[in-house]
């Protein structure tokens, strides 16, 4: 049996109330938060309703596995705005900007590539705000030079993803696996927001752009020429560990430390499945319609959820400051 509930009819009614009494004092010219403020100018209700949900219970009071989700959702938009400033040439470090001057001028040959790179950092830039109006708290002191986007942790650089700043077309790879890094990320904590329907809104929508980001990504790839065949136009992940990053080039400066970067990127941690997994609630799902459904189709089906501690393998490298 199926409802026509909406997300805001799902609302705890005492919450609900709480949030009807506020937004009618605000409409009324009672001061509002900084963080509410921010989410009314984002324009989006979801967002200005998770806001109006953190206004009302105060800062710093929201339960805990909220707050803490929040918090690491932010250092991990912090990070990829971060990274598509960087590869754009308007970070605030200028070191930055010139490692990347190289594959930027390869960009602008490309028709569409920067403006494409433009607007998904813009998207970034714009979850960092709707994570911040969330009640989200900046409790890595990111900024921009909390980074080495080689994925050596250090201010040096040289890690495995160094030809990133010189190779366009392994520099989008390294763009796809982070963007679907994030939608793993956000699908492993979206039981942790069950409890407050707004905030669990709000971040779902960013979980559906930076989805979008993984697919468009894989599109710029297909049409580059000489395109791996493994990249597919619908933007889906087949198979699991470095397959999954489409392409059997995986640098060329240091392979092995590329594919065993994507390896956790796309496989199997300590409790989050492989990207490959065909197994879901105890069914085999590619034996559900026949015979010709298939391991593959099953395998594009899904984005695998990745739980805290698996992330935080994969992302560390990236991040100057240990998180946690």
């Amino acid at each position: 049996m199926t409802t026509n509930t909406t997300i805001l009819d799902g609302i705890d009614p005492e919450i609900a109330a709480d949030l009807a009494e506020r937004a009618d004092e605000v409409a009324q010219g009672a001061s509002t938060s900084s963080a509410l403020t921010a989410a009314l100018a984002l324009g989006s209700i979801p967002v200005a309703m998770a806001a109006l949900s953190r206004d009302v219970y105060a800062q710093g009071t929201l339960p805990a596995n909220i707050k803490g989700v929040l918090d690491f959702a932010l250092a991990l938009e912090i990070f990829e705005n971060e990274f598509y400033k960087a590869v754009l040439g308007t970070s605030a470090v200028a070191a930055l900007n010139t490692a990347f001057a190289p594959v930027r001028a390869l960009a602008i040959a490309v028709p569409g590539a920067v403006n494409t790179l433009q607007q998904i950092q813009k998207h970034e830039a714009a979850h960092v705000a709707t994570l911040l109006a969330t009640g989200a708290t900046n409790v890595f002191n990111l900024t921009a030079s909390s980074f080495d986007f080689t994925g050596n942790r250090s201010a040096t650089g040289g890690g495995p993803f160094a030809e990133a700043t010189t190779n366009l077309a392994f520099l989008l790879q390294v763009a796809q696996g982070v963007e679907d890094t994030g939608v793993r990320a956000y699908k492993g904590q979206a039981a942790n927001l069950m409890s407050n329907t707004a905030i669990l809104e709000a971040a779902l929508r960013i979980h559906s752009v930076e989805a979008r980001h993984a697919a468009r990504v894989r599109r710029m790839r297909r049409a580059a020429a000489g395109a791996p065949a493994e990249v597919r136009w619908s933007g889906t992940v087949r198979g699991g560990e470095r397959a999954a990053a489409g392409g059997t080039t995986l640098g060329t400066l240091n392979p092995t430390a590329v594919g065993s970067a994507f390896d956790k990127m796309y496989g199997a941690g300590a409790s989050s499945p492989s990207e490959s997994n065909i197994m879901h609630a105890g069914v085999n799902v590619s034996a559900l319609a026949g015979a010709t459904f298939g391991a593959e189709a099953a395998q594009e089906a899904f984005d695998e959820p990745l739980d805290r501690a698996d992330v935080v393998a994969i992302v560390q490298p990236f991040f100057i400051p240990t998180i946690s």
